[in-house]
């Protein structure tokens, strides 16, 4: 404060109410002056700092030889205007919920919605473009997508179009340093990236000397990377975990350069008759001003932010009564923890005393402390359409759907970008719905088809299939015949019923990955008679031929459903012979489950599973052991199913470890 107003020391000459006066000199013209300062702990207090403005205003107009000066002891310096948390007329508006850090999925929500072109500038001309909060965290990209709304938002008023940059729980925790509370918040390209460059150097140069092994020593001479170094990497986890030292410098770097950014940052604004929050207003809160909650929310940052600075400069403990409110706009649950039917009257009390028609939020992913399977707009809307909940699980390690919430029109819709998409619809496409009709179709050709040829020797296997010759009204076809049925307790089992185990349990999960089968006799000899599939090659051939698919991301995510696939059925992901791969359409297929559904109840570690698509997880999600039992009794023994059960339970523990 000294350096931007006096060049001497101030003595106390009186105090008032609420504040302490101070005499000094300002050289700058000279004269004599009185300081006022309010107190810290009545920062916070609306109604005291409303009132000392009006004082502040009041003195101002004093034409004498004293001038009075007033100060927000360690709050920056009066903000020149009101920040703005209204706007009316907008016929458009677009919401990102909770990003984590995953900069990817963030960018191609920006280019689907037309918001940014290929050159990363607005293209979003008069559209309001809401981030609900929570761009921080868990994922790796935090400052390119800060970097990027920073500049976005310098944009978009060129055209007509706005940005608003919402306060959420994660910009609050990386503001105040109490992230490191939270184990694997922060990962290590997020911890980094926000390090002072010099910081960050000077720790990589101490793990190059106390760990001069191979990985140092490669590090030395390409530079160091955590992603490629797993040395260097876990070195950091280590930092971020317990190095105070390395925490502070990460708190001090990100508030100069982000930080301040944030804390001039609105936590609700209106928008036409919709509210906007990040965690939603609860009824607290409802009857204050907007305004007023805004700044109670940036004062208590900006006091937390002076405090980290120079914590000497308070006394006693900080007082908040907003921030970590579990009823405030950074933290509030209620919105998707309680019954809507109870609490329905509440919202509407709530939006009443906001003048609002709708609330939009984020925060919560979880619906009643359950991930909710995503099929479209119906499935973030509450409370008849009062509320709408934009955190449809964005990062990767949510597996939830990359979307965006679009108002337009007074309409509300939900825009979905990459496969997610189409299989998030609530209804089956019309091209699910052709391979569900086809897929009958086949079923009922393979139990009713002329037998035209057989084949027993030209299929190899220890149990020599058989490769039957099919035609019925002109249509011909190959199909596979295995007939060995040593289920368990055979202490060798191979059974067809496996192999029509696997293709009910696809069937109920919506995959396409077991070629329609059914049970059959031929030459009076039960088995199971699936269709040959064409033109496809082993994925061991793929790999070693070196053949490389036509969109690598969408055969990836099949991969990782497909791996979900095998350990559910207890099936060899090494097994790659079997895996078939279409030459055109690149549809994977498995094949030969002879040998599947051993009891075992652990997921298979040779599948290294970590994600799943969205469909793949709400179907384990929603998974009806009665129903499984009812499917599966056919084929498989009480001790297989109950190992199924088991096998299930542990997948999607292990996805939502990752």
């Amino acid at each position: 404060m000294t350096d931007l107003f006096m060049e001497e020391h101030m003595p106390e000459i009186g105090q008032g109410g609420m504040s302490v006066v101070y005499r000094a000199r300002d050289f700058h013209p000279d004269r004599c002056v009185a300081i006022e300062v309010l107190p810290p702990e009545s920062v916070s207090d609306l109604g005291q700092k409303r009132h000392f403005v009006q004082e502040a205003k009041s003195a101002s107009a004093l034409k004498c030889f004293l001038y009075v000066f007033f100060i927000l002891l360690f709050c920056p310096l009066m903000d020149a205007a009101e920040v703005p948390c209204v706007w009316k007329d907008v016929e458009k508006i677009i919401v990102i919920g909770d990003i984590h850090g995953d900069y990817d999925n963030f960018l191609s929500l920006l280019k689907g919605l037309h918001l940014v072109g290929n050159d990363l500038h607005w293209t979003g001309e008069k559209t309001h473009f809401v981030q609900i909060g929570d761009i921080l965290d868990r994922g790796p990209g935090a400052k390119y997508a800060m970097d990027l709304l920073m500049r976005l938002e310098k944009e978009a008023p060129d055209s007509g179009g706005m940005v608003h940059v919402i306060i959420g729980n994660h910009e609050e925790l990386n503001v105040t340093g109490r992230v490191f509370d939270y184990p694997d918040y922060v990962t290590v390209e997020q911890f980094v990236s926000f390090l002072p460059e010099s910081f960050r150097k000077s720790k990589e140069r101490k793990y190059l000397a106390d760990f001069a092994d191979k990985n140092g020593a490669r590090a030395a001479s390409s530079g160091p990377d955590p992603v490629s170094d797993m040395g260097l990497r876990a070195y950091w986890q280590n930092l971020i975990r317990k190095d105070k030292e390395a925490q502070r410098a990460y708190v001090t770097s990100f508030n100069r350069n982000y930080g301040r950014w944030l804390a001039q940052k609105n936590s609700v604004i209106k928008i036409n008759d919709i509210i906007f929050s990040h965690a939603g207003i609860s009824e607290k809160y409802a009857t204050w001003r907007l305004r007023d909650i805004n700044e109670a929310v940036r004062s208590e940052l900006r006091l937390f932010m002076q405090y980290l600075e120079d914590p000497s400069r308070l006394s006693g403990h900080l007082k908040f009564k907003i921030l970590y409110d579990n009823q405030g706009p950074l933290w509030y649950r209620g919105l998707a923890t309680r019954d809507e039917k109870e609490t329905e009257k509440e919202i509407i009390r709530i939006l009443d005393a906001l003048n609002a028609r709708v609330m939009v939020t984020g925060h919560n992913f979880f619906q009643n402390g359950k991930r909710m399977p995503l099929h479209g707009i119906q499935d973030i809307r509450y409370y008849g359409g009062r509320v709408y909940n934009t955190d449809t699980g964005i990062n990767r390690v949510y597996h939830g759907l990359v979307a965006a919430l679009t108002i337009e029109g007074g309409k509300f819709d939900l825009f979905a970008v990459g496969p997610e998409q189409r299989r998030a619809a609530e209804a089956p496409s019309p091209k699910e719905k052709i391979a569900a009709a086809l897929r009958g179709d086949m079923e009922k050709y393979l139990k009713a088809a002329a037998v035209v040829e057989i084949d027993k020797s030209s299929v190899p296997g220890r149990t020599a299939p058989w490769r039957i010759a099919l035609e019925e009204a002109g249509v011909s076809r190959q199909a596979i015949f295995k007939y060995i049925d040593h289920r368990r307790p055979d202490p060798l089992p191979d059974s067809f019923k496996y192999e029509l185990a696997a293709y009910a349990l696809a069937r109920y999960l919506d995959l396409e990955f077991v070629p329609p089968i059914v049970e059959r006799k031929i030459d009076d000899i039960a088995g199971s008679l699936q269709l040959f599939v064409e033109n496809t090659i082993s994925e061991e051939e793929r790999k070693d031929r070196n053949i490389q698919p036509v969109d690598a991301k969408s055969f990836a995510q099949d991969m990782d459903d497909l791996r979900v696939f095998q350990s559910l059925a207890a099936y060899s992901c090494e097994n790659v012979q079997d895996v078939l791969v279409d030459q055109n359409t690149w549809k994977i297929y498995a094949v030969d489950f002879s040998q599947a559904f051993a009891p075992k109840s652990g997921t298979l570690t040779e599948c290294r599973i970590s994600q799943c698509s969205q469909k793949l997880y709400r179907k384990l999600l929603t998974w009806d052991r009665e129903k499984i039992k009812n499917l599966l009794a056919p084929y498989l023994n009480e001790e297989e199913i109950l190992a199924l059960n088991a096998r299930r339970d542990s997948i999607i523990e292990t996805i939502e470890r990752q």
